[in-house]
């Protein structure tokens, strides 16, 4: 509301008061008159607002989320509570509330890994032969240090240095060479300055009670110059680990070329692989309480060393991870600066990367097991023909799982870690029930029919069925946001509101849950098309293929397509991961006779739906019939957009 907003909106007060008092035909004009021309500005103002708005957070959804609530209810903004309950007594003094937060925060881990119990083995006996070799540190560059800059995720967000990201980026070039020599010192020193150790914590509230603690999760910022000194070293310890294959195969947490989707294929893999040579199988997923928080800095130190990392590399990390300190900033008040005695830091470069040295070794506990990671979302999977033998051998597989995260300090928290039984609905029927129970630790975990995976559900006959549900009650309920505002938006903006609200659900993961039968995908198809006729304003019943083309945006079958032909792309061109190395073989591969589809991929022969409709069948499948001009694309870059095209100009 401007200043001439608010003088117009008084003047139209006026004049309504004007016309009670003396309801007069003359001065009921005005007034109508004049109410229909502000109530006109006052619309095209506000839209403005809400198009500038939206511009400024695109391609952010948690900003976007914030300005549409704002729009439905008014206020975004949720107030912090005046007061808070600890110990059952009522505390309202803010200065001693974010003492309080802070006591919490860092006594988080200590306490988790007090409750985890004493192990007969050590953390070494998970251990394989250490590295013979040593990594070498290169010193950083002016050129390097700019380039970092570029890199960093750009915002305004300060820690206890004060110093905002986004106006420090433009002074980079200048002060670039004293940066890179006092990044260079400290690497040679093996010694981190104190003050990029201290970190600002920021409450922020779950679900549940405004008033208690527990129901808040801490977000860090650390100083803006340690992202430089962690970057550089990241750099070297991530490069040295992959070219000793150091790290697990597949992990697929933090690591460039990486990403959720390659932990749910491989997953679907082995399950489809299973119901193809009718086994059961099994899949654990262990649920970790505060990974990040509990891990034990004298075992990642000497899992550091085991890995190679030694010298005045390991000598930097390891004061890297002394003296830490954090404050907690709540409703303008700091908290006490308190010591961090566990965890990676929160928010840090180097903490995901620590975090995957800390759990690498966890594949060394079996050699039966498949495990199946994501930073610490971690899952094991067997298979056999017969139950009874795959229960014994998946119990005593755990308890070396177990004694792992035991030895380890890795808090397991049995209550949410559960177990699904994988294999047809007739063989289930066979299967009595009292003989399935799956212990870790002398405990029994629960079997469940689904499971969230990476955000992705996954239930017992592989049918995404559940997953395709979840999806469809999100998607429905932001079409409904979308189709609240829509007066307020030009279509430009509620393209970028479907792609902010919608098109994520509909295409994360999707190259593995949307590969089934049709008739299970009806419902996004039917909500994809709603979504798109209420972007171009037309009729409920509209046609809408002219409006994906007209839009190019893609329909969800497309989508799909897309998704597939991409990880085609990347193994045809040696970009995949090696974990999908010998997934697919050429037809020269397993004849020697020379036909027009030597060069094509082999389709293998399946017995089950379920093996049909994965990546290993319907990946070659489509390949095999995109035209030559697509698959010889020379970028990834100009492949995808050379695909849309063609999936867009296929609709008629």
């Amino acid at each position: 509301m401007t200043q001439a907003l608010l003088k117009s909106c008084n003047k139209k007060s006026h004049l309504y008061k004007k016309y009670i008092k003396n309801p007069t035909q003359e001065n009921k004009s005005r007034f109508v008159v004049y109410r229909n021309n502000f109530k006109k500005i006052r619309k095209a103002a506000e839209r403005h607002y809400y198009i500038r708005k939206f511009m400024d957070c695109e391609n952010d959804l948690s900003k976007t989320w914030g300005v549409i609530k704002t729009l439905l209810h008014g206020n975004g903004i949720s107030l912090l509570p005046d007061s808070f309950l600890i110990n059952n007594v009522e505390i309202k003094d803010k200065h001693l509330i974010a003492c309080k937060f802070n006591e919490f925060f860092t006594e988080i881990g200590p306490k988790l890994a007090a409750k985890i119990p004493n192990s007969n083995a050590s953390f070494r006996d998970f251990l394989k032969s250490p590295s013979i070799s040593s990594i070498g540190i290169e010193l950083t560059s002016p050129t390097e240090i700019i380039s970092i800059a570029g890199e960093l995720r750009t915002t305004h967000s300060r820690g206890l240095d004060d110093i905002d990201p986004e106006l420090a980026k433009y002074v980079i070039g200048a002060i670039s060479k004293p940066l890179t020599e006092i990044i260079n010192c400290s690497i040679l020193k093996g010694v981190v300055p104190n003050s990029l150790k201290l970190a600002k914590i920021t409450p922020i509230f779950k679900a549940g009670d405004r008033n208690l603690l527990t129901n808040y999760r801490p977000i860090s910022i650390l100083p803006y110059f340690s992202k430089f000194f962690e970057k550089v070293i990241y750099e070297r310890v991530m490069s040295y680990l992959t070219t000793k294959n150091a790290l697990f195969k597949s992990q697929y947490g933090f690591r460039t070329g990486h990403s959720t989707y390659m932990a749910v294929m491989e997953m679907c893999d082995k399950i489809s692989e299973a119901k193809e040579k009718s086994h059961f199988s099994m899949g654990v997923f262990f649920d970790l309480s505060k990974a990040f928080d509990t891990v034990n800095h004298k075992i990642l130190i000497s899992k550091l060393e085991h890995y190679g990392i030694r010298g005045v590399c390991l000598d930097w990390l390891t004061d890297y991870l002394r003296n830490r300190k954090q404050s907690v900033l709540y409703d303008g008040h700091f908290s006490l600066v308190s010591d961090v005695t566990c965890g990676v830091p929160q928010g840090s470069v180097l903490g995901p990367l620590l975090f995957l040295i800390y759990v690498n070794d966890i594949s060394n506990t079996s050699s039966l097991l498949h495990f199946v990671m994501f930073a610490d979302d971690t899952n094991v999977f067997m298979s056999d023909k017969s139950i009874h033998v795959l229960v014994n051998k998946m119990n005593i597989e755990l308890k070396l799982v177990g004694d792992w995260f035991k030895a380890n300090k890795l808090s397991l928290n049995l209550e949410k870690t559960n177990f699904i039984l994988f294999c047809s609905r007739r063989k289930l029927a066979n299967v009595p029930r009292c003989d399935i129970s799956i212990n870790i630790d002398n405990q029994c975990i629960s079997k469940v029919t689904s499971a969230k995976f990476l955000g992705v559900h996954i239930d017992e006959h592989l049918t995404w069925s559940e997953h395709i549900n979840v999806i469809s009650k999100k998607i429905s309920k932001n079409i409904g946001i979308i189709s609240r505002v829509k007066h307020l938006m030009p279509r430009n903006i509620l393209v970028s509101l479907y792609y902010s609200l919608i098109y994520p659900y509909m295409s994360y993961c999707n190259v593995t849950w949307a590969s089934t039968y049709h008739t299970r995908l009806t419902i996004l198809t039917t909500l994809q098309k709603r979504a798109i006729r209420i972007v171009c304003n037309v009729p409920f019943r509209a046609h809408t293929k002219p409006l994906f083309r007209d839009l190019k945006i893609l329909p969800f079958d497309c989508i799909n397509k897309l998704q597939i032909g991409i990880f085609m792309y990347k193994l045809n061109s040696n970009l995949m991961v090696t974990s999908f190395d010998h997934w697919f073989c050429k037809n020269s591969e397993v004849h020697d006779h020379y036909t027009r589809s030597a060069n094509k991929y082999h389709q293998e022969s399946v017995r089950t739906t379920t093996r049909q409709h994965t990546i290993r069948i319907i990946g070659p499948l489509f390949w095999n019939s995109l035209p030559n001009e697509l698959t010889s694309a020379s970028t990834m870059y100009q492949f995808k957009y050379k695909l849309k095209l063609f999936l867009l100009n296929a609709l008629v």
